[in-house]
């Protein structure tokens, strides 16, 4: 008798499912580790106005810049976008306190929006960034210079004002004291199960990996006491999902004098300006008007 044929599709073994379940683990991890620090390219407002042109950061990876002249004598502001954002993200504010009289530069970090570079440090090389554009920004307006960032441009611009002392005031919205804590904070939340967790650190360190940086080295908590005796303006939201209470708190209690804090209720990270676009907009012209119009000339 002829032997009966053999099924054309077998069961696969338990080695070959562990094996497929590993290599996709690895392909996930990967993915995910490229993505976080491999920012997506978002368009401009439809409204974008203003003089367009691009200047080297401080290790010559190209940045693009906006500027909106200001009143003759009047301070220069530089704003700062956050994670995964460009130069729009706080365009429409610059825009209104370009309306007060301030000359406005704004640009795209590193990897984001109309730069160059491939990969974002989450504040470790944007520092270079803002170091960079404040030093345009003096060039163009030769009066005193403020920085105002969002969330890692926040860090960055903090950690830029310890190094650069031409940096007279700054206000950082929602910065992190501590990026690998804010992290693995958000970790816990979007990855409770171990495996998950095991999953998520290994694509945090493969981003690491590919951008050439580690985040336990960006830590704005050791550098915003060198602010000081420049002044400081700290926005938070009160229900921050990113930055955890108690970093929000040691910021504050590391901070020199003099310093002010504002922690919009009900707010969650970056969103005070606009849940609160008045409010938030008069705390800033505020604290300008006190600390930095007086130094213009």
């Amino acid at each position: 008798m002829r032997p009966l044929p053999r099924p054309f599709l077998q069961a696969p073994s338990l080695p070959s499912l562990a094996g497929l379940a590993l290599g996709t683990a690895a392909g996930l991890a990967g993915f995910v580790g490229w993505r976080w620090v491999r920012p997506w390219r978002w368009p401009d407002p439809p409204d974008l106005a203003g003089e367009e042109f691009f200047f080297p950061s401080l290790d010559s990876t190209p940045l693009r810049g906006l500027w909106l002249p200001g009143a003759s004598g009047r301070p220069v502001l530089v704003l700062c976008h956050g994670y995964f954002r460009s130069l729009g993200e706080p365009y429409h504010l610059g825009r209104h306190l370009n309306d007060m009289g301030y000359h406005v530069l704004l640009f795209d970090f590193r990897a984001c929006g109309k730069s160059g570079g491939r990969y974002t440090t989450l504040g470790a090389r944007e520092v270079l960034d803002v170091l960079a554009a404040v030093r345009r920004a003096r060039e163009r307006a030769g009066t005193a210079v403020a920085v105002l960032g969002i969330s890692m441009g926040a860090a960055a611009g903090i950690m830029a004002a310890a190094r650069e002392p031409s940096i007279g005031a700054v206000v950082a919205d929602s910065p992190y004291a501590d990026l690998q804590g804010v992290l693995a904070h958000r970790l816990s939340r979007l990855a409770p199960w171990p495996p998950l967790g095991l999953l998520g650190r290994a694509s945090m360190r493969m981003g690491e990996l590919l951008a050439g940086f580690r985040a336990r080295e960006v830590r704005p908590a050791d550098f915003v006491g060198g602010i000081a005796p420049r002044p400081l303006l700290l926005v938070y939201g009160e229900n921050d999902s990113f930055v955890p209470p108690e970093q929000r708190e040691e910021m504050w209690r590391r901070a020199g004098q003099p310093k002010q804090m504002w922690t919009a209720p009900g707010s969650d990270h970056a969103m005070a300006r606009l849940d609160y676009p008045q409010q938030y907009l008069e705390l800033v012209r505020d604290f300008l008007a006190r600390y930095l119009d007086g130094e213009a000339s």
